[in-house]
């Protein structure tokens, strides 16, 4: 069997997609499967995406594949070869108010379009299934749940003198709080802002550090108060450090499609406070302190409960590598090979 695969994302800054394409890839070779061969297309010079995927890749579907995978939303319009696509969210279309209303509008096309057009749709969990099905007019039985990993040799739980050592090369002095991602309103920074300020009535030491680009404008970060420090994109290799040295790491986002950072934390040992959303209550709940989601109080008091508890952060702690131990990159290629040769018969 002979699959093509776009690897346009893999160009990218390693953000979600990239993050899965690369779990992906890393996956698949580790299969090892005699019998499948995989092809990664990439632009040999920066390419517009609808340019690459129009043109380039609609060219690459001819190319006698038994199935060319799409790892981000849409693929051509007349590809010459079953094809599959990865949706990783609906958001835009549920709630395009989180969004700049350029990138909003084209996507509320594109997502159900591109789901319509592949022969098959796979995505990460049960709720994105469901979602996709009723957003995008997609019958379930061509809806795979492939699952998504994390790369257990570079996220897992650090020495103490290796988070020690990483923590004094960033600049950062415990105790801290911390968010890792994209900064937009839809991630609740905003909440994270208000229950640290709160918990900073008992913990006047207590920071909130952010880890990530800021895509969109997020109020409280205009002039952020003294007490939080904004580190920007982090290497990987930074990470689990910063993971397992905060007293608890926020996941306080209104929606997400699967939260890489959240299983990531996990892996390392992390204390996690995670709002109370589809896909943390499907992956995550056993090994997080959920709490109600957009309720800056319910946040507040779930991270009391994890700062001041020992015990009870000490369970998370303890939880978390154990989680996140059932997720794997060769289980969710496994899964993914499954879907294309359902498409082959191969």
């Amino acid at each position: 069997m002979r699959v093509g695969v776009d690897g346009k994302p893999l160009l990218a800054a390693r953000a979600g997609v990239a993050r899965y394409l690369d779990g992906l890839l890393g996956g698949l070779a580790d299969l090892a499967t005699p019998a499948a061969e995989f092809d990664v297309i990439s632009p040999a010079r920066p390419r517009g995406t609808l340019r690459w995927v129009m043109w380039d890749l609609q060219r690459a579907t001819g190319r006698g594949y038994d199935a060319f995978h799409f790892p981000f939303y849409y693929p051509p319009l007349a590809p010459r070869c079953p094809v599959t696509v990865t949706v990783h969210d609906v958001l835009p279309l549920e709630h395009p108010e989180w969004f700049p209303h350029g990138k909003a509008n084209p996507l509320r096309l594109l997502i159900p379009a591109g789901a319509r057009r592949a022969a098959a749709v796979l995505v990460s969990s049960v709720a994105v299934a469901e979602a996709v099905s009723e957003r995008c007019r997609v019958p379930m039985a061509r809806i795979h749940v492939t699952g998504f990993g994390v790369d257990h040799a570079r996220f897992a739980p650090p020495s103490e003198d290796a988070v020690a050592a990483a923590l004094a090369q960033l600049g950062i002095a415990r105790p801290y709080l911390l968010q890792v991602g994209a900064l937009e309103p839809r991630r609740g920074t905003d909440l994270a802002l208000a229950a640290c300020a709160s918990l900073r009535e008992r913990h006047p030491g207590l920071r909130l550090v952010l880890a990530g680009d800021v895509r969109a404008d997020v109020p409280s970060l205009r002039q952020p108060p003294p007490w939080v420090r904004r580190l920007g994109r982090v290497a990987d290799d930074a990470l689990p450090a910063l993971y397992a040295g905060a007293a608890a790491v926020l996941a306080p986002s209104q929606g997400e499609g699967f939260d890489f950072p959240v299983l990531e934390a996990l892996a390392c040992g992390g204390a996690v406070v995670a709002s109370d959303i589809a896909v943390h209550r499907e992956h995550f709940a056993p090994a997080v302190a959920l709490f109600a989601s957009g309720d800056a109080e319910a946040l507040a008091g779930a991270l009391t409960r994890v700062v001041e508890d020992t015990e009870a952060c000490r369970a998370l702690r303890a939880a978390g590598p154990a989680l996140a131990a059932r997720f794997s990159w060769a289980e969710a290629a496994r899964r993914h090979l499954e879907a294309w040769r359902a498409l082959g018969g191969r």
